[in-house]
């Protein structure tokens, strides 16, 4: 009673704003979300330290490339469906519409693990080819099957991750990310005490893959039943074959987007290894880590957000949505983005300390890339906001321009100041593209709003 009456008191003494902020359920299911990443990263680092510094570098390193080829692969074929479903189960769920939710869930499961099976089949008839020429690790062949073999188990997480999402189960889906990296950081360290070696990594991962898959899977049917919703797999598709059209518009620019956010995160990496170098390639990769380390809050405030967003579009509470979007900006991406530049000074500081004096020519560079960060996280709600209000594809077309700038400006902003310049030019970029979207956000969204209010009552209500 001492301890709660303490606590208490000191969230009375803090500032109005923060002490709201504190009390609202949405950055408390943002925090859960944010908290349970920086501790899933936490996981994945000593497992990775563990393994690297039980097998050695080399050996470690063969355990990266038997695992590279598989994922690569899967990232190409996959449709990410959790962003497109997220939204329907939302809107469904807000009107009342069980069978919808029930079809678009079946609908979700039902690509994702298709197109699972289709990137095994391909890992296992190319594996044999890829291990022995590529990589001149033929005997490894069969760990990159098995590998591939847990695609299917972890395809689940997609569509589950949309139904917590929809129900705001937040506090669930932070168990199943620390859970994700926890089963995995069992299972390698437990197979390498027992002198499996290369096989302990991979095999490892794929336990943890397939652990969290059916536990996802499992969590999220269990929460329909109690929803009264039934067992998705029951549904037929007949619900959402009105929608077939637009889903197919949806699914197809969600699986754009995504793509080109792996060439940008990839591509600049490939150009600035080649003209400055691993070093300074190496300075990219951790920056980016650091940075994407500091953007967990805005993308779990993202995460939070989007089933909001979609129930108030589907409701028709345009204005409801509009003071919303004030609030949140306002309330809480300013504090986020302030927090975050905070970390700027800092950096030349925590950068030598931890990853020592080799390092610190990757300082300035990384500060300029968190100032992009910033901007970005004053504006957490942006990405969800247009996949709510279906502009999607607008959306796509927008960042496939900012693909461009990156990737068109990557090898003259590398070849000529090296890892700053490429920084310099991704920062640029993010701001810019950030800025243009939210300037346009209110006109879109008025557009879009008129005519999805004509189109309502003459196909599916979402």
């Amino acid at each position: 009673m001492a301890e709660t009456n303490k606590i208490a008191g000191v969230i009375s003494g803090l500032p109005k704003f923060i002490r709201q902020g504190l009390r609202n359920r949405m950055i408390k299911d943002a925090g859960h979300l944010a908290g349970s990443q920086y501790v899933a990263t936490g996981l994945s680092f000593f497992t990775t330290l563990a393994a690297a510094r039980i097998l050695g570098s080399a050996t470690y390193g063969i355990a990266a490339m038997v695992t590279a080829y598989p994922v690569l692969l899967w990232s190409f074929a996959a449709v990410k469906s959790v962003s497109v479903t997220t939204r329907y189960i939302a809107g469904f769920r807000a009107t009342g519409q069980s069978e919808q939710i029930r079809s678009i869930c079946k609908l979700g499961y039902g690509l994702d693990l298709l197109v699972s099976v289709i990137a095994f089949l391909l890992v296992s008839a190319t594996a044999s080819w890829v291990a022995s020429s590529i990589m001149g690790l033929p005997e490894n062949t069969w760990l990159m099957v098995v590998y591939a073999a847990s695609f299917p188990f972890y395809s689940l997480i997609g569509t589950s991750t949309a139904i917590f999402s929809a129900w705001e189960k937040f506090r669930w889906l932070a168990v199943f990310q620390v859970l994700d990296k926890g089963m995995t950081l069992i299972a390698v360290i437990g197979l390498l005490s027992f002198g499996y070696g290369v096989s302990a990594v991979v095999l490892g991962t794929a336990v943890g893959n397939i652990i969290t898959g059916l536990a996802m899977v499992g969590g999220a049917t269990y929460t329909l039943y109690l929803e009264g919703i039934g067992p998705w797999w029951k549904s037929g598709l007949s619900r959402v074959l009105p929608m077939r059209k637009e889903l197919s518009a949806f699914f197809g620019w969600n699986y754009v987007l995504i793509t080109l956010t792996g060439f940008v995160g990839q591509l600049p990496l490939i150009v600035l290894g080649h003209l400055r170098g691993p070093e300074e390639a190496g300075f990219y990769r951790l920056a980016t880590t650091l940075v994407a380390t500091g953007s967990f809050l805005e993308f779990a405030l993202g995460r939070v957000v989007y089933p909001v967003l979609s129930v108030r579009w589907g409701e028709g509470e345009r204005d409801a949505l509009i003071s919303l979007i004030r609030r949140w900006t306002f309330g809480w991406g300013f504090p986020l983005g302030l927090l975050i530049l905070v970390t700027i000074p800092l950096l030349p500081v925590f950068v030598p300390l931890f990853l020592g004096h080799a390092y610190r020519p990757m300082v300035f560079g990384t500060q300029l890339m968190m100032l992009g960060a910033a901007v970005s996280a004053v504006f957490f709600w942006l990405t969800a906001f247009y996949y709510a209000s279906g502009q999607f594809g607008f959306f796509t077309k927008a960042y496939a321009f900012y693909t461009l700038f990156v990737i068109g400006l990557a090898w003259y902003g590398a070849r000529n100041w090296g890892f700053s310049g490429l920084a310099g030019i991704i920062t640029v970029g993010r701001a810019l593209f950030v800025l243009l979207m939210v300037s346009t956000a209110s006109r879109v969204e008025a557009q879009s709003f008129n005519v999805e209010k004509q189109v309502v009552g003459n196909s599916v209500k979402i």
